[in-house]
């Protein structure tokens, strides 16, 4: 990416011929691509799309920020089946696969504020939450995405009523709700790769005041990448008849492959009273191979490369929860939400190389226990008011062991153990200050305990190692961190019409200090950083008439950050290493634009752009390599995305509806490191399907996904690349009953 004085005048001329390319462009699941699915899915009656981006049902005209909506029906008909893949329909949002943890472990960026560990004890930019349960760790995100009503993605920092780990944002995952209908639907895909895909779920009504609905997923793959073997290094050791040779698992065409099942039962209960209470089971199986970046320097062909083991992946998860709502007076409403997650993972990883350098085995555990409580008025009136705490904890063991014996002729065991527990009180009123001008005021203060212990040992079992002349080893520690951290947002609202607000806002976030959890070589490295901050200024415009011909929205951002946290590189003991600590400063601005267009009634065209602009201001340099940090761009922060789609509804019978839709995304350069090292070069994808239903029951459906067969990657390192998906093409069956 190259670095322009007038970054500004060049986007925007880029913007201009996108618009004029429309054609080429037409990429979709804006906001408004909700508004596609029917009212019953996430909308009333007239039409507009309801939302709980602050946890009360309200229009997306209500909401004074920029929110993405997806409806469960879109996700089903582009394909989505992680949140990389839902990041393809969203301007402004790059979802990266994360560098250890399969497909089910992914790490958000929105306006260039990110997050790059992939550790399962680091703090997230963006808070998930699925059915209003935060997940604190990004190893627990992936495993839910099926059987969805709808995602919103709230861009920037929400300190009120989201709290820790909103720098970014906070991405809602809400699943189908158990209803007092019999019904249910079954769709089964098959396309390249062997890939078969199977989701279903069915709704009961077992009583006048009680309703169970039970879901399921089952997603196999062969996988697109390919093992080449050890490439000659098999049997090598550096001291024969002392250290055993390497190994060569040999080609492998299937190294990617991966098999899931996951499930979900729901069951609701209206206790009368004014009572009702939302219980909430679910887990998944994952299994297979561990997805590998592929050699930037081509010395592999493409989705292939070269290792000396083939790595695979295991993780189990149970998690439940419990929502009780429950009426307090004639208009206010008490809400507490329990949750449980527990998951157990093993990943078999290859540095990238053919010599046993650092090949890792990761195990590791993660617990977490969350409750939050929140009383507010239940009808919208002059005033509305929220206020409520919030409690996390969580446990995560990090067990590893690393073999080194080509390089450091010995085997290295890491054994941590971290804990965390958070506590918050929160509040929000929002009132008319005149007949059409809304004021929002909302603050949270929380306290965050985090406790970080254990070891890095050289197991040394060859009795020659020469680890202990490298590293500062042993490294055994035990750290503490305790921090308290004001957030909150305070937000103008102006009716310009029924139709059309503005709003601005300022805020604070917050994103929790805590500890690199990476291998520690020595024991400074497993000191604790501090917290990350922003405060942003945001403005925007949004028209949104209720099914009418043209909707869009608007919107400008400028970002200040504090305290960045990132890799760095520090010396210890003579020694230098990477180490995840507060780096400096940065900042980010930019702009957004979403438009619905319906020309004619069963035509729905969606255009959506973002442009971004981002810079390290301030770097806390010791070496060299962080000074040239100074003045660099932001990982995972392109300068502009383009996104839209278009759709058409031919209603060939009164039992039979073909709509075939086009939709596509061009994403601008970036750097997928803080070091500007790793380029990520542009790309554009353009998908098409066409969906036959009969009397709006069964469908039939072909698809292509990636027609042009792309070479474009996900994420990586200066070394590593993540290939996308090259093209797919597959069919579809569905039924509703």
């Amino acid at each position: 990416m190259k670095k322009l004085n007038n970054r500004y005048f060049k986007i925007a001329c880029r913007a201009a011929s996108g618009v004029s390319a429309l054609a080429l462009l037409l990429t979709g699941a804006t906001s408004a691509a909700a508004r596609e699915g029917s009212s019953d899915e996430i909308g009333n009656a007239s039409g507009e799309i309801i939302v709980t981006a602050n946890k009360r049902e309200q229009t997306l005209l209500e909401v004074p920020s920029s929110v993405l909506v997806v409806s469960g029906e879109t996700l089903r008909e582009r394909g989505v089946k992680t949140f990389v893949d839902m990041a393809q329909q969203t301007p402004g949002v790059i979802v990266s696969t994360a560098l250890v943890g399969g497909p089910t472990v992914q790490n958000f960026t929105i306006r260039g504020i990110g997050f790059d560990d992939f550790r399962p004890n680091g703090n997230p930019s963006a808070a998930v939450h699925f059915d209003g349960i935060y997940q604190g760790s990004s190893a627990l995100i992936g495993g839910q995405m099926f059987d969805v009503q709808r995602v919103e993605i709230l861009k920037g920092p929400q300190g009120t009523l989201y709290g820790r780990n909103t720098t970014a944002g906070a991405v809602n995952v809400i699943s189908n709700k158990p209803s007092d209908k019999t019904e249910g639907f079954a769709t089964l895909d098959y396309s390249s790769f062997n890939t078969v895909r199977g989701e279903a779920a069915v709704n009961v009504p077992l009583a006048n005041t009680v309703s169970l609905r039970v879901s399921g997923l089952y997603d196999r793959t062969d996988g697109y990448l390919t093992l080449l073997g050890a490439n000659g290094a098999g049997g090598k050791t550096p001291l024969p008849g002392v250290i055993p040779g390497n190994t060569d698992p040999g080609r492998d065409d299937k190294t990617a492959h991966s098999e899931f099942y996951g499930a979900r039962a729901l069951l609701s209960v209206d206790a009368g009273t004014g009572t009702e209470l939302l219980f909430n089971l679910h887990g998944f199986k994952d299994h297979g191979g561990q997805a590998q970046g592929q050699p930037t320097n081509g010395s592999a062909p493409p989705y292939s490369y070269y290792g000396n083991i083939d790595p695979s992946r295991s993780r189990k998860n149970v998690g439940g929860s419990i929502t009780l709502q429950q009426d307090v007076g004639d208009n206010a409403l008490l809400t507490v939400l329990g949750g449980y997650e527990w998951m157990k993972s093993q990943f078999l990883w290859d540095d990238g190389s053919t010599a046993r350098t650092f090949d890792i085995d990761y195990r590791d555990k993660v617990q977490q226990g969350s409750i939050e409580a929140r009383l507010q008025n239940r009808d919208k009136g002059n005033i509305n008011w929220t206020v409520g705490g919030a409690w996390f904890k969580d446990k995560i063991s990090l067990f590893s062991t690393l073999d080194g014996a080509d390089t450091f002729r010995t085997v290295f065991e890491a054994n941590y153990l971290q804990r965390r527990e958070s506590l918050a009180a929160f509040a929000d009123v929002d009132f008319k200050v005149a007949p059409r001008l809304r004021a929002d005021l909302g603050v949270r203060i929380s306290n965050e305990k985090n406790r970080f212990s254990g070891y890095t040992h050289d197991l040394n079992p060859y009795g020659v190692s020469i680890g202990s002349l490298v590293f500062a080893l042993p490294a055994e520690f035990d750290n503490k961190l305790s921090e308290t951290s004001p957030s909150g947002r305070a937000t103008v609202t102006y009716e310009l019409s029924e139709d059309a607000r503005v709003y601005g806002s300022v805020g604070r976030g917050f994103r929790a200090g805590g500890f690199d959890g990476s291998t520690i070589w020595s024991t400074p490295e497993a000191d604790a950083f501090k917290s990350e901050s922003v405060w942003a200024y945001e403005g925007g415009v949004k028209f949104m008439p209720a099914r009418g011909p043209v909707q869009f929205e608007v919107a400008g951002f400028y970002y200040d950050f504090s305290n960045i946290q990132a890799g760095s590189f520090r010396t210890y003991d003579g020694a230098t290493t990477s180490v995840r600590t507060n780096v400096g400063k940065a900042r980010s601005y930019g702009g957004e634009a979403s438009f619905t267009v319906r020309p004619v009634g069963p035509m729905t065209i969606n255009f959506g752009v973002a442009l971004l602009d981002t810079k390290v201001t301030a770097i806390e340099a010791i070496t060299a390599a962080e000074k040239a940090r100074l003045g660099n761009d932001l990982p995972f922060a392109p300068n502009m995305t383009l996104n839209g789609s278009i759709r058409y509804e031919f209603a060939l019978n009164d039992r039979m509806t073909l709509t075939p839709q086009v939709d596509a995304r061009y994403v601008d350069a970036y750097y997928g490191d803080l070091d500007n090292t790793a380029p990520v070069g542009d790309f554009a994808l353009v998908n098409a399907r066409i969906d036959l239903k009969i009397d709006q029951r069964w469908t039939v459906a072909g698809f292509v996904r990636n027609i042009a067969d792309v070479d474009y990657t996900t994420g990586g390192s200066a070394t590593q690349a993540f290939s996308g998906t090259p093209r797919t093409w597959g069919v579809s069956l569905g039924a509703r009953f």
